[in-house]
């Protein structure tokens, strides 16, 4: 036979029926009861608004709480310049079903609603399906396809990306007003094994309010800030595990707040135990720098230093793991001067935990402990403004939160939106 006249089979993909199953089937197992976990949102809504509308499209399904359903479908999204690449992982325990199944899915976030949901479809179809099979199979065909001999075209594209953002926050009430607002502009190259940051952005405060009479005199509780930086970070992979970075950048400060102008330049090296682009978003990171750093001060310090330069370095640890019901984060740094570390140093901790305790309890609880020391500023006692601004010069801050959540949720997958935007 002529080659040309060979027609190759597709592999076997399984498909979800377009219509109900059964009726005797349907009554002995029900619809397949899924309940839909958003770990991260991304650029589009496919989670949960077409998730969950695909859900409910199918009479083999039914939205469900995660107390009684019998898969989980968590999604996590990791952005790759235009597109959203959606992480779809299936958890479930039935018998003649994969205890869990993971694939990917891109999105063009540029691309429009019904665009989209045309591409999210065949993959949440192709993992779902495979649960429906093993509670009701009469409700899944298989269909073997002729592999498509067409060539995709090859579509243009490029490392090179730009960022422009501001915003803003105002407010009036009578003689108090407030007014914030930031600025931001970017240039990056990104490829798999090397990447390059430009950046500059500033921003800046005003806070107008009635003045305080202390002693017979009237102080000036308004405050004026502003700032401006730019940083330039260079990087490249020597292998899937380490990589290498310089990175530099540049500061000022208005006259109340800590630096006339600052420098920082340093280089480091870092090992990472997951992939860059892994598609679950767990980090696993540890980071050794060397520099040197330039500093010039809006007030003396106790040392008598309105200047100060001084070689640096840094060692630090992140790590990121998400496992289905439990979310570990963990961020911990140790940096200073490198001849006279007593005299300038940070010791830094940040650990958060997200737990599906139960059925029915959601626990979140973050903590940030930062232990600093520096050569004290000294500002003069009668400078309102400077001194409400001098956090930065505390030995000890520590920030927390808790939050925890009873829920009883619904179980007739029913969706209703009404009153709740507006």
């Amino acid at each position: 036979m002529p080659a040309r006249l060979i027609v190759p089979l597709s592999l076997a993909v399984a498909m979800l029926v377009g219509r109900p199953a059964p009726a005797r089937a349907q009554v002995a197992a029900g619809p397949l009861r899924v309940a839909l976990a958003c770990e991260s949102s991304g650029r589009t809504k496919a989670c949960p608004v077409f998730l969950r509308g695909l859900i409910a499209k199918s009479p083999l399904l039914l939205d469900s709480p995660r107390s009684n359903a019998q898969v989980v479908l968590y999604v996590a999204t990791t952005e790759v310049a235009v597109l959203d690449r959606v992480h779809l992982r299936f958890v479930g325990d039935l018998a003649g079903a994969p205890h869990e199944l993971e694939l990917d899915v891109e999105l063009d976030t540029r691309g429009s609603d019904d665009a989209q949901l045309a591409a999210l479809e065949p993959g949440f179809v192709r993992g779902i399906a495979l649960f429906v099979a093993a509670i009701d199979p009469g409700a899944v065909e298989i269909k073997l396809g002729t592999a498509s001999a067409a060539t995709a075209a090859t579509t243009a594209t490029s490392p090179w990306g730009t960022e422009v953002s501001a915003a803003g926050f105002g407010s009036w009430s009578g003689k108090y007003r407030t007014v914030n607002l930031s600025a931001s502009a970017s240039v990056s190259r990104t490829t798999p094994t090397s990447l390059v940051f430009v950046r500059i952005g500033s921003e800046s405060g005003l806070q107008r309010q009635p003045t305080l009479a202390v002693d017979g005199n009237e102080v000036s509780l308004d405050t004026t800030s502003w700032g401006v930086a730019a940083t330039v970070l260079v990087e490249h992979h020597l292998d899937r595990c380490w990589s290498v970075a310089a990175i530099t950048s540049v500061s000022r400060d208005d006259p109340k707040g800590q630096y006339r102008f600052g420098w920082r330049g340093s280089a480091g090296i870092e090992w990472d135990r997951y992939a860059s682009d892994d598609a679950r978003g767990n980090v696993l990171a540890v980071a050794y720098g060397l520099g040197w750093q330039v500093d010039g001060y809006n007030f003396p310090n106790e040392l008598g230093e309105r200047f100060a330069q001084y070689p640096t370095h840094r060692l630090a640890a992140a790590g990121r793991i998400r496992r289905d019901k439990i979310s570990y984060g963990l961020g911990l740094s140790l940096d200073g001067e490198l001849l006279h570390p007593a005299r300038r140093h940070r010791i830094s901790g940040s650990p958060n935990i997200e737990i599906a305790l139960g059925t029915h309890v959601d626990l979140t609880l973050s903590l940030s402990l930062t232990k600093r020391e520096l050569p004290e500023p000294q500002i003069p006692p009668d400078d309102f403004e400077a001194i409400s601004r001098g956090a930065y010069a505390a030995p000890f801050s520590a920030y927390g939160s808790a939050s925890i959540s009873i829920h009883w949720d619904r179980t007739n997958g029913a969706q209703n939106n009404r009153f709740q935007e507006i």
